[in-house]
């Protein structure tokens, strides 16, 4: 009896399950129908649209030709009204093609012919760059079909079928299929003065097609009126007009829906090959969208049916499920025995004790580590209260936290206090607890665990000293110290960085140093760079001592001399760093620099740097095939000057010359005081004729100039003498000999002017 009783709700909710069943595939059957009816009327009207679209685009093509060859005909006509040579109307319907052809990329080539067929003019394009056929290359075809056929025209356009270019009778190669486009030019009194063509290639049709072939859910075909390929199946197929076997027909590979195609210019069908959409263009050509009954069936139509079949079988699952339950019941209920024993396992390894309290806030149930930790058995532990082993300094903290979540109903989580075990010792432990709550909501106690966090708090006490103690010594050096993540974050700021900086460590937490490093104040620095992206790469991520400019808050900017040191942390690579600001130590370096390097009276480059500079720039010149010139200019009855004004006077004059040739030259330019009233000037990336064109200028400049002195205004004239680095002249020394001849030709020759000299003899 038993056993039937079991199998009746079996047998009930297999019934139940096949109803669900039937209503299942029913509905499956109709979803599936309907959206596969509404994909293939979608499929069909965008390759309808698609269709009309590239009709519609193919002939606003045609249009464009038939527009430009009427408008350049109504200009020829204007052009060649001229009383004006043959030769110069001909040269000015070159022009006209050139400028014509060269806003159309599609452009060829433009012709224009005598009516007797005689080509007069011929300019070809390539990637709109125009090229002039003169002479020999012209060609007479007057007995071609097209040029007859515009001839029996009145005022209308021919436009020819799509054939190759044809070049002295012969087809072009490589082979150029191309559309030509054709009208008459007439003169006054209606006389007929020629025939202008314009040849546009037939591959931009093609890309026009395929353009549009893309959106398509299939494939577009593009046949003449001949029934050839276009644009085929694949490339094997495309411009195969040129080829007449009939196996390159359409109607080949597609018969019957070549007989469907013909009967209207646009039209729709669909038989069992697949869909076909077809339009018309230019006279009977006819572009054929196919899609292939493959392409037709819905997306993810699959999906659906996946789906549905899921659906189907969770039905069973569920019955299936629900026929065994009462078997698991007695496997969850062995199972929850099993894990009531594991979890007190766990705590026990985990070095905690699980307790309860009741409505008095004594323990009534304790289990676990807790005599390890407390040194109190279980059974010495229930009765008593949580706060008999508290610290009295922290009772009154624990029993306010009790109060309020008991008052609250909320469970307490990492509750820290210091407890006192048996032996009298004080010990860090942490609460987590949830509230016992009765049938109508009240607290009747609480239950949790407890841990002993002692070794824990001990290190972190450690930890903090340490820190404490760190932080003191950051705050007493003078020197900014900062920490840096992988990613160029700043971690840490101390009080000197925000002294140096003007930053607040508030400011600079969590930023990069985009604030104070900038590429631009370190030109001289490549690797300064990277760092404004934060990406933790250039020179913050060496290590080592290096000197680079930083920017304060204020905008000022200061040198600084950084140090830095790697730190692992957290499985990535940080960055400690220290940065002195050595200001007065640049400026003390700066100084002697320019002490050794500049010219004490002029300010100029002193003879030993000048000649140090002009060395390295020999070798670059030599090295990378790089222009280098230099002037030697000397003031002319320089020694009058001292000997009448004096000395004084000299040397006001010199200072003037060199602010005069600062204000000409460019920052590129060396300019150096290399004797008395000698000086000379290094032009790196500049030859001959640019150094005469610089010392001409100079040389203008000097002689225009009034020189205040402390003896008046004076004024004075120079010459110069200029070389270049050449095959004879390749080193500092010939280059300075060859400018000291040129120096002294100037000087032969009357001063006040410019000479060059091309070798280091006297004699060149």
């Amino acid at each position: 009896m038993s056993n039937k009783k079991d199998c009746k709700p079996f047998k009930k909710s297999i019934k139940k399950y096949l109803l669900v069943t039937v209503v299942i595939l029913a509905v499956a059957v109709w979803a599936i129908s309907t959206y596969a009816e509404q994909y293939l009327l979608r499929v069909s009207k965008h390759e309808s649209e698609l269709t009309m679209n590239s009709c519609k685009q193919f002939n606003s093509w045609f249009e464009l030709g038939v527009q430009d060859v009427s408008i350049l005909s109504d200009l020829l006509e204007t052009s060649l009204n001229k009383d004006v040579p043959l030769s110069s109307k001909l040269n000015e319907v070159a022009a006209m093609f050139t400028v014509f052809g060269s806003q159309r990329n599609i452009c060829i080539q433009m012709r224009f012919f005598s009516t007797e067929g005689v080509e007069l003019v011929r300019v070809n394009f390539k990637n709109g760059v125009s090229d002039r056929v003169y002479g020999d290359f012209s060609q007479s075809e007057g007995n071609r079909e097209h040029l007859q056929n515009v001839l029996s025209l009145k005022n209308e356009v021919h436009v020819s079928s799509l054939d190759l270019n044809i070049d002295h009778s012969k087809a072009a190669f490589p082979h150029a299929p191309v559309v030509k486009f054709l009208k008459k030019v007439s003169g006054q009194g209606k006389t007929e003065l020629g025939m202008v063509e314009i040849s546009y290639s037939g591959r931009s049709l093609v890309n026009l097609l395929k353009s549009y072939a893309k959106d398509s859910f299939g494939d577009i075909f593009l046949l003449n009126g001949s029934g050839h390929w276009v644009i085929g199946l694949d490339n094997n197929y495309n411009l195969k007009f040129i080829k007449l076997e009939q196996f390159l027909l359409f109607a080949r590979q597609f018969s019957a829906e070549l007989d469907n195609s013909s009967s209207s210019p646009t039209g729709q069908f669909l038989n069992s090959n697949g869909l076909y959409t077809y339009g018309s263009v230019y006279e009977d050509w006819k572009i054929i969208s196919y899609v292939a009954p493959g392409k037709l069936v819905a997306p993810r139509i699959w999906i659906t049916i996946f789906l549905f079949t899921i659906l189907f079988l969770w039905s069973g699952f569920l019955l299936w499920r629900k026929s065994i339950a009462s078997s698991e019941k007695e496997c969850i209920s062995n199972a929850l025995q099993e894990s009531e024993k594991r979890f007190l396992d766990i705590t026990d390894a985990a070095g905690e004790f699980i307790w309860e309290t009741g409505p008095e806030g004594n323990f009534i149930f304790v289990t676990g580590r807790a005599e390890d930790i407390l040194g109190y058995s279980a059974e010495e532990l229930v009765g008593r209260s949580p706060f008999d082993f508290v610290d009295e300094e922290s009772s009154w903290e624990v029993r306010k936290e009790f109060l309020d979540a008991a008052q609250e109903r909320r469970p307490f989580n990492s509750l820290v206090s210091t407890f006192v075990n048996r032996d009298g010792h004080k010990l860090w432990l942490e609460f987590n607890g949830v509230p016992v709550l009765d049938s109508e909501g009240n607290v009747t106690g609480f239950r949790g665990a407890t841990s002993d966090i002692t070794a824990q708090r001990k290190t972190l006490q450690e930890l903090q000293d340490r820190e404490d103690m760190l932080q003191s010594i950051s705050d007493s050096v003078q020197d900014a110290l900062i920490l840096l993540d992988d990613k160029g974050l700043v971690h840490f700021w101390n009080p000197a960085a925000e002294k140096i900086f003007g930053f607040s460590s508030d400011e600079m937490i969590g930023r990069d140093l985009r604030s104070c490093v900038w590429a631009e104040d370190n030109p001289d620095n490549p690797e300064v760079s990277p760092v404004q992206g934060g990406n933790g790469k250039g020179f913050f991520a060496s290590h080592g001592s290096f000197t680079v400019n930083v920017r304060k808050k204020d905008g000022s900017v200061f040198p600084a001399e950084v140090l830095l040191s790697p730190l692992r942390r957290d499985a990535s690579w940080w960055v400690v760093g220290t940065i002195r600001d050595v200001t007065e130590r640049k400026e003390a370096e700066d100084s002697l620099r320019k002490l050794a390097t500049t010219d004490p009276l002029t300010g100029l480059s002193n003879r030993r740097f000048f000649m140090e500079k002009a060395e390295e720039e020999v070798e670059k010149a030599k090295r990378y095939n790089r222009s280098l010139s230099l002037l030697m200019l000397d003031i002319d009855f320089f020694k009058k000057v001292n000997d009448t004004y004096g000395h004084d006077a000299g040397d006001d004059v010199l200072k003037a010359l060199s602010v005069v040739g600062l204000k000409v030259l460019r920052n590129v330019d060396v300019f150096g005081r290399i004797g008395g009233e000698e000086f000379s000037i290094l032009m790196p990336d500049t030859d001959l004729d640019g150094a005469v064109l610089a010392a001409e200028r100079i040389r203008s400049e000097i002689e225009k100039a009034n020189m205040q002195t402390r003896s008046g205004i004076l004024t004075i004239t120079v010459s110069i003498g200029a070389a270049t680095v050449n095959e004879r002249i390749n080193t500092l020394e010939l280059l300075l000999k060859a400018a000291d001849l040129g120096l002294y030709a100037a000087k032969d020759a009357g001063r006040n002017q410019v000479k060059v000299q091309l070798s280091p003899d006297m004699t060149d």
